[in-house]
């Protein structure tokens, strides 16, 4: 325990001349009255408590006063409390491909919805963070517990052009507590691609970092890649395995229809395919979980599941309101006690 206000501990000090001072009066007093009462009849004048009685309520009173000296110093304890660890990125496709028509109104609306039910279903302290992703992924809003700027952001996003699932993962980690400054994997770079000189190296992992988690909302159509020389599905798999090796589950919820459909974007009819596949192999790479088909309760589940991470922490709390509550006890406490044996109020 530590205290703020340090100095006021020194009036601690006058407690014990405090009660050495009542027990010399209290002696005092009993002399006084035997020496102007008969010793006969002074048990018929005079109603005295029992030497007990009147210990008690001179320790009661002391306690208070220390009690309350104690507050003015004012206490900071560390106890232990459940705190909600939970942090969740939401990755949203933002791609031309979400304007398709397949489900209604389009992919990108259904996505935007699914986001939002997220929002409203996760504890209000639950962490969120928010990334849309076409080309390259962009960080809309880091994990915050402020719902109002989520949902102002997810209102905000509009489609752009092509599809990047590994720069969202990369991104969406990189943004959870605790694995900010990690590294990407250096497997993703471009051919020849040298890092900015002076560019942060990649800091030691925690030993236990918070619980983190990514939902990935899309049609999982991705055809944009930084390193060339990658395969769609070893891009995904490296992806997912910085998911892992950070502790980071990846929980996927595809949008679309199978077999995908025909879409009018800009006077021009494009077939627009739905690749669920490649959603379903980042969940079981990373230890996650592949949301489809689709089944309501089952995604509400998976969404209360995501925002509750409890874990104990020692949280530093100013007690001095404790102790004074506790003082204010004591005091009537002995107050009753001396009613009932004197008939006043100390």
């Amino acid at each position: 325990m530590s205290f703020l206000w340090p100095n006021f501990l020194w009036f601690l000090s006058l407690v014990p001349l405090l009660s050495v001072a009542l027990w010399i009066l209290s002696r005092r007093r009993e002399r006084s009255a035997q020496a102007f009462a008969d010793a006969h009849l002074l048990p018929r004048l005079l109603r005295r408590p029992s030497k007990a009685h009147l210990r008690w309520m001179t320790g009661l009173q002391i306690a208070a006063l220390s009690a309350l000296l104690l507050a003015a110093a004012r206490p900071v304890a560390s106890p232990p409390l459940p705190v909600n660890k939970a942090a969740v990125v939401i990755a949203l496709d933002a791609s031309r491909s979400m304007l398709a028509e397949d489900v209604s109104p389009n992919r990108l609306e259904v996505a935007r919805k699914v986001a939002e039910s997220f929002v409203g279903q996760a504890p209000s302290t639950t962490q969120i963070g928010l990334v849309s992703f076409s080309d390259v992924a962009s960080i809309l809003v880091p994990p915050t517990t402020d719902r109002q700027v989520l949902l102002e952001a997810l209102a905000e996003i509009g489609p752009a052009s092509n599809t990047s699932l590994v720069d969202a993962v990369v991104a969406g980690v990189r943004m959870l507590p605790g694995r900010e400054r990690v590294a990407p994997p250096e497997e993703l770079d471009p051919p020849g691609f040298i890092p900015p000189q002076g560019e942060a190296e990649e800091l030691e992992k925690a030993e236990d970092p918070p619980p983190g988690a990514m939902i990935i909302l899309s049609d999982g159509v991705s055809n944009v890649g930084s390193n060339p020389n990658l395969s769609s599905e070893a891009a995904l798999d490296i992806a997912a395995r910085f998911a892992t090796d950070n502790e980071v589950r990846l929980f996927t919820y595809p949008i679309g229809r199978e077999g995908g459909t025909v879409a009018r974007i800009d006077g021009q009819d494009y077939f627009i395919p739905f690749e669920p596949r490649s959603l379903e192999r980042l969940a079981e790479r990373s230890d996650g979980e592949y949301l489809y088909p689709t089944d309501e309760q089952e995604v509400l589940s998976v969404f209360r599941t995501l925002g509750r991470a409890v874990r104990w922490e020692s949280i530093e709390l100013e007690i001095s309101s404790l102790l004074s509550g506790l003082a204010l006890v004591l005091m009537l406490v002995a107050g009753y006690l001396s009613l009932v044996t004197q008939r006043r109020v100390p």
